[in-house]
């Protein structure tokens, strides 16, 4: 928890925290680098990997240059996979070492209420309910992206290994392993520039970001309407803490 009464400076990324709000830890320090990684890798592979599908027709561009650039594509693809492949093990590690990840790791299992409150949220939407379902920390929309994040990752990477050391695999490993990195690539940014920009910074209320990547924090109004059963729990917590002892 978090009372913001300072005048931040500018530039920093307190500075997008309006004075007066009252906010909480959303996102530790941890799970902030993990994230910055994540999306600066993600970036990084996607550019450089796409550029192998450009058609010839494109690469003209580069003129007596495209050698030069295609070897530091390939450069800056392998560099960039190998610092994602560190962060997988950084947050495996993050997960089951740490206090505060091993609790992460606990409330991002999917759980029974997770299909209850995925079909109310459908009757809501169609307006069959006018009853919203009540989400904890984690919802089932970020369960399912945070866990088809680390099946693609873990997918990406392998099939990665084989292309790179392609030598010493059979040519059957290396065709479908080229197939599958490729669908892999193409379905990780789809799912990244539709569904995620939609949900954390593009939808109504969030619209033009979300600043919870930059500082970690969520206002108490964004808690309560986006995950009312830990900001009750929340609440409860602190009330219950400041009854006197008698």
């Amino acid at each position: 928890m978090n009372e913001n009464k300072e005048s931040w400076t500018i530039g920093k990324p307190e500075s997008y925290l309006p004075k007066g709000e009252k906010y909480y830890i959303r996102m530790n320090i941890h799970e902030r680098v993990q994230h910055h990684i994540v999306w600066s890798t993600f970036v990084t592979l996607a550019i450089t990997g796409f550029m192998v599908e450009f058609p010839e027709e494109w690469l003209v561009m580069f003129g007596p240059y495209k050698e030069t650039v295609f070897y530091w594509r390939g450069l800056l693809h392998r560099i960039g996979a190998v610092i994602m492949t560190l962060n997988l093990f950084y947050m495996a590690g993050y997960l089951s070492l740490n206090t505060d990840g091993r609790g992460y790791f606990l409330e991002m299992l999917p759980r029974l209420q997770d299909a209850k409150d995925f079909f109310q949220n459908m009757n809501y939407y169609l307006r069959r309910t006018d009853k919203k379902p009540l989400f904890d920390r984690f919802n089932y929309k970020e369960k399912l992206e945070y866990w088809t994040g680390w099946i693609g990752n873990i997918i990406i990477t392998i099939t990665g290994v084989f292309l790179w050391f392609q030598e010493y695999f059979p040519k059957f490993i290396f065709d479908v392993s080229v197939l599958v990195h490729t669908m892999e690539a193409i379905l990780a940014s789809c799912a990244i520039m539709v569904w995620h920009f939609y949900e954390v910074h593009l939808k109504p209320g969030k619209f033009p970001m979300s600043t919870i990547w930059l500082h970690g924090k969520i206002s108490a109004h964004e808690l309560e309407e986006e995950h009312p059963l830990q900001y009750q729990r929340i609440e409860q917590t602190e009330s219950t803490s400041m009854i006197p002892d008698l």
